[in-house]
């Protein structure tokens, strides 16, 4: 799976999040070159498609990160007050 530009921050903590995974065989990612390759996740599992086990972890993390963003705002809100 291809990456656009840019978006290879993401890689980092997805490839971590998918290493977790009990279904997970390998998970890593490829930045290649910079201008001329795009970054690239590569994933292989057991017993589940890897669509369907990434599709899940990348909710997880979603849901994560908008419920640190959640906590964040409260707080910037009582910082405010």
């Amino acid at each position: 799976m291809e990456f656009p530009r840019g978006e290879e921050t993401l890689l980092i903590p997805l490839v971590e999040a998918l290493q977790s995974e009990e279904k997970v065989v390998e998970a890593r990612y490829f930045l290649g070159h910079p201008y001329l390759e795009r970054p690239s996740l590569y994933l292989r599992t057991k017993g589940e498609k890897p669509q369907q086990l990434l599709k899940r972890v990348l909710k997880e993390m979603a849901d994560s990160y908008g419920d640190l963003l959640q906590d964040f705002d409260k707080k910037a809100d009582k910082i405010k007050a």
